[in-house]
């Protein structure tokens, strides 16, 4: 139960009638709020610049004013060849290329818009796609490597070879990918390397 006494100077005491209802309220709730807080700050600010950064994309671009990838060009002017002004000129010139063409021929990816893009043509809009592909990239899947690393890379296991821990670890990240026995087998007679095994 919570320390009920005349003065305290650290902490208030929480309204409650039980046990659980006295931490939910003093820890729980103010945790969960603290949390929610901390997501906010964290990802808030960077889905306006990713959500700009879309309107890049031949699908969405021929809708949209050059105001919409204003925040992502701001963001990412460093990286980009040209200035503003060009930018935006380039940006018609790129809105007016796929006006033409109808909508199930549009990219909808990033993947598919880099492959249509001229380097040459439109080097600002090259860059700013490019930066949209390489995105989830530079999040989720490093994320997913470290932790099977983490996984896999134990102090019980610290004597793993470094050979021994990529094979393991590329097993583990690319899972989805199917390999069939055959191919295995032949790589493992094929070694080189000499074995004492009886196989049946």
């Amino acid at each position: 139960m919570p320390r009920i006494c005349s003065s305290q100077r650290n902490r208030s005491n929480v309204p409650s009638n039980n046990i659980e209802e006295y931490y939910k309220k003093s820890i729980f709730i103010p945790y969960l709020d603290d949390l929610m807080m901390a997501l906010n700050e964290r990802f808030i600010p960077h889905n306006e610049t990713i959500t700009s950064l879309q309107y890049v994309l031949p699908s969405i671009v021929v809708e949209k004013p050059f105001s919409y990838l204003k925040k992502a060009v701001e963001f990412y002017e460093n990286d980009l060849p040209g200035l503003n002004d060009v930018i935006e000129a380039e940006y018609e010139i790129w809105q007016a290329k796929w006006k033409n063409i109808e909508d199930n021929l549009r990219p909808t990816t990033a993947i598919e818009a880099l492959s249509v893009c001229d380097n040459l043509m439109y080097p600002n809009m090259y860059e700013l796609i490019k930066i949209l592909a390489i995105i989830p990239v530079s999040t989720a899947t490093a994320e997913r490597s470290f932790s099977t690393l983490r996984r896999l890379k134990t102090y019980l296991r610290n004597t793993t070879s470094e050979s021994r821990l990529v094979g393991l670890a590329l097993l583990a990240i690319h899972r989805d990918i199917d390999i069939p026995d055959e191919i295995l087998l032949d790589k493992f007679a094929n070694s080189g390397k000499e074995r004492n095994l009886n196989l049946i």
